[in-house]
């Protein structure tokens, strides 16, 4: 799913960043060579690293 229409940034991309370690959304967007631009992922971006990084999943890749 799309979270970030600015970037075009996938719920999987974010998932993937926090897998990677990133800690926030800003890391993550940033570990993906972006950042925020309108700002109205933010919020949700926070709440999927959160997610991942208490429940990893076996595969965090997106589907092609």
């Amino acid at each position: 799913m799309i979270i970030c229409s600015c970037n075009v940034i996938r719920d999987c991309d974010i998932r993937a960043a926090a897998g990677r370690g990133c800690r926030d959304g800003e890391s993550a967007y940033r570990s993906m060579g972006c950042g925020f631009v309108c700002g109205g992922c933010r919020e949700l971006a926070d709440d999927i690293v959160d997610e991942a990084r208490r429940q990893p999943a076996a595969d965090d890749r997106c589907a092609a």
